[in-house]
């Protein structure tokens, strides 16, 4: 049960970013290269010579693929989820949690900022190539779960509005084909924690990958028995393929102590939507979640 806790204390939001550095004097780079994702809502003009700004509505969808689910107390493999929100426009992301590319944190809390909402009616409707959802409102937000079977991988998806003609469009994430080592991705609990991830230094790699992405891999360090959480690191990169962890961050962890670790990619987008004079950023990301163990 130990992986509840770990998303818990990861998932705890304020109104104010809470992600800290490491020391400065302390080495905590990443080995990637420094390009990628830019989470302030940008200007744009439009052919009509309309300036649309700020950020007026945020996107996120999002799949979750667990290695082995018994070994954190899940049913299922695969979550797919889409929610969404709207409001008066703001210069803040909801992205900006995510640490600046080549950097790595020991104090990452994802956070949101203050909005005031803008109901645009009871649902949403979401299209891509073959499938199509509805997202219903709830709260303030729109929320849809979706069979694994009816996401569609790297596809223009549109999005309607109701009251709206024009249309928001994103373009879905797209899996991996490997993921080294692969020893991580063991399903079986007898087999699982196998992996040694190295406190000297460790390096992972996976395929396909594409740099104008973003990616992050997050480790949650448990004890041996994976009763009591002892903290967690992450480093972010571009997503290129590979990314080297750096000693530092992991030697005050003991040997032996169990690891989940969370490898992410993050395409996020502001595209401007004139009807409501603001951008609407769009976050896909799909997260493989490995166990191993230091080393």
């Amino acid at each position: 049960m130990f992986a509840f806790l770990f998303m818990l204390v990861i998932g705890c939001s304020s109104d104010v970013s809470v992600i800290k550095r490491l020391d400065d004097d302390t080495d905590t780079s990443v080995t990637s290269t420094q390009t990628g994702i830019d989470t302030t809502p940008p200007n744009t003009q439009t052919d009509t010579g309309i300036v649309i700004e700020g950020n007026g509505g945020y996107l996120h969808y999002y799949l979750r693929q667990i290695a082995c689910p018994a070994c954190v107390g899940e049913s299922q493999e695969l979550l797919v989820e889409f929610n969404a929100k709207f409001f008066q426009p703001t210069n803040q992301a909801h992205t900006s949690w995510l640490p600046a590319l080549g950097e790595c944190t020991n104090q990452l809390v994802i956070t949101s900022p203050s909005t005031n909402p803008v109901d645009v009616g009871d649902s949403i409707l979401v299209q891509g190539p073959v499938h199509s959802f509805n997202a219903s409102k709830q709260g303030n937000e729109y929320y849809a779960y979706v069979y694994e079977t009816q996401y569609d991988r790297t596809s223009t998806h549109t999005v309607t509005l109701n009251g709206f003609q024009e249309q928001i469009t994103f373009y879905s994430a797209e899996g991996y084909d490997f993921i080294e080592p692969q020893e991580m991705l063991y399903v079986d609990p007898s087999y699982a924690f196998s992996a040694p991830i190295y406190k000297s230094g460790m390096t992972f790699t996976w395929a396909p990958y594409d740099t104008s992405r973003s990616f992050m891999i997050l480790m949650a360090v448990y004890t041996s028995d994976g009763s009591q959480l002892l903290g967690y690191a992450a480093c972010t990169g571009a997503d290129q393929g590979f990314m080297t962890f750096p000693s530092n961050i992991m030697q005050s962890f003991p040997s032996y102590s169990l690891v989940l670790v969370h490898l992410s990619r993050h395409k996020i987008d502001f595209q401007p939507f004139e009807p409501m004079g603001t951008h609407i950023e769009t976050h896909m990301e799909w997260e493989v979640i490995g166990t191993g163990y230091l080393q």
